[in-house]
């Protein structure tokens, strides 16, 4: 019994393996990039999140600092006789309060 195959034949069913080969490959790489995508989506997740406490916590630093700097110009205007101590007492207090609700927000949350 003789078997002949056709070169043309052959080219065509070694393609048809590879082909087959190579999308099983894709659909094993398909897999893989989409539990890399749902990690990676987790990651931007948490990322935001911090990004929104860290934009908030400035904005209560910057709070804080704008009365501290208000609370230091008014005793240096005080030393320098230009207002009287009670309003510059007034001003420091202010500050202390404002950096004390801070401290409490933060341990609020």
């Amino acid at each position: 019994m003789n078997v002949t195959i056709d070169l043309k034949i052959l080219a065509l069913v070694i393609i048809s393996i590879a082909l087959v080969v190579l999308i099983i490959y894709l659909i094993q790489v398909m897999r893989r990039l989409l539990v890399t995508l749902d990690k990676t989506n987790k990651i931007l997740a948490d990322a935001e999140i911090i990004s929104d406490i860290a934009a908030n916590r400035s904005k209560d630093v910057d709070g804080i600092i704008s009365n501290v700097s208000e609370s230091v110009a008014s005793v240096s205007e005080a030393v320098k006789g230009n207002k009287n101590a009670f309003a510059a007492a007034a001003a420091v207090a202010k500050a202390v309060m404002a950096v004390k609700n801070a401290v409490t927000k933060e341990e609020e949350k």
